[in-house]
């Protein structure tokens, strides 16, 4: 269950090259420069090993070492050489105006930080920890930018938005551009010759800027122009029964109706329908189902109190394992166990008229409904 895009809604920003500069070289240029390898291969044995680790262990430093191709003293000597963070001096104020113009804009730290820089992550907090909502480090999340979604999806769900309403604020090339693009969300690059970097994206989802001061100010004129792309919602839910033949019905937290359990497939990456709809029942249920057979596929008119159209998949799935629903009580407020005719009642309109095309044998079409209402189903099927 996800909120419906409404334009640029988070901000994400990069600590190095944007909220403050390493006094000398950075981690990642100093095992650049010892390491015979190539800059583009040290960075993503950096983001895979280093980053994304909780604490620089004895074993870390040996493994790393033989990545890299170096002695394991050069790594060890080059994790404990001083790289003291340097805050700009404007950000503390840069920060506080965007704030105060964008209140319903969330802002947070995303950065990929080794343990051996912890430092950093202290600053920022002491610094700038009250102008943030959250802040999210390599090295305490488990994830890094560069390496896959996982870190921009964490924090979509983590602040209630969409991939597509963040925007992230950074100063490499893979790691804050074209990681955040593939991911969904949107990017702000920050370099002093911005004007001749490759134009990746379109105006709406990608920008740039020589400095966090004109970075800020281009955000003041992005963020209210901001707007959404035309998507249509994609929704893959589950028709599950029990031994004694019962629908499984669940209802929102936001609804009056029941709708059967599923949610939408993800805008990016293999979220096929039938994988969403597995994915949706364990989230919310914590029930592990297999899809079967697809026993629905539609699109509906204006279906969602907002007047959205969707297009839908509802495949039959079978129970493995437990047969108890543990429901997420932010996605289910209520479950039931419920025959075919009580189903009827208790399911939103459009629900029940799926329900009632199926046992009619009428597995696709179209739908339009007007007004809900106690539910008789009129074939409107064209």
């Amino acid at each position: 269950m996800t909120a419906r895009h409404r334009g640029i809604r988070l901000v994400t920003l990069d600590v190095g090259g944007v909220l403050g500069t390493v006094a000398g070289p950075s981690l990642g240029t100093a095992l650049a420069t010892a390491s015979p390898h190539d800059p583009a291969t040290v960075a993503d044995i950096v983001r895979t090993h280093l980053h994304t680790r909780a604490h620089t262990t004895p074993e870390l430093i040996p493994r790393l070492a033989t990545e890299l191709a170096l002695p394991s003293r050069t790594v060890r000597d080059i994790l404990r050489a001083p790289r003291p963070l340097l805050i700009q001096p404007t950000a503390r104020a840069l920060l506080a105006g965007l704030r105060d113009a964008f209140p319903g804009v969330q802002v947070v730290v995303c950065s990929n930080l080794a343990a051996a820089d912890a430092a950093h992550a202290d600053l920022i907090h002491a610094e700038l920890g009250p102008l943030l909502d959250d802040s999210y480090f390599s090295y305490q999340v488990g994830m890094a930018k560069g390496t896959g979604p996982d870190l921009f999806e964490h924090i979509a769900r983590g602040h209630g938005v969409q991939l597509s309403e963040i925007v992230h604020v950074g100063d490499k090339l893979h790691d804050d551009v074209h990681a955040p693009l593939l991911a969904g969300c949107r990017a702000l690059l920050l370099h002093p010759h911005h004007a001749d970097t490759p134009r990746v994206a379109t105006g709406d989802r990608y920008r740039t800027a020589p400095d966090l001061a004109t970075a800020i100010h281009e955000l003041h004129h992005w963020i209210p122009t901001s707007t959404p792309r035309p998507t249509l919602p994609v929704r893959a839910a589950a028709l599950i029964r029990n031994t004694h033949g019962q629908l499984l019905l669940v209802r929102g937290p936001d609804d009056e109706k029941f709708s059967f359990p599923g949610g939408r497939c993800a805008p990016h990456g293999p979220d096929s329908p039938p994988h969403a709809a597995a994915r949706e029942v364990y989230e919310e249920l914590r029930l592990t189902v297999t899809p079967g057979t697809l026993l629905w596929a539609g699109w509906a008119e204006a279906e969602s109190s907002a007047g959205e159209n969707k297009a839908h998949f509802l495949f039959e799935a079978h129970l493995h394992g437990t047969t108890v629903p543990d429901p997420d009580p932010t996605e289910v407020a209520e479950y039931r166990w419920a025959s075919h005719n009580d189903a009827l009642h208790l399911l939103h309109p459009a629900e029940a008229n799926r329900l009632v095309r199926i046992t009619r044998g009428q597995h696709h079409g179209w739908q339009h409904l007007v007004v809900p209402r106690s539910y008789i189903p009129e074939d409107d099927i064209h």
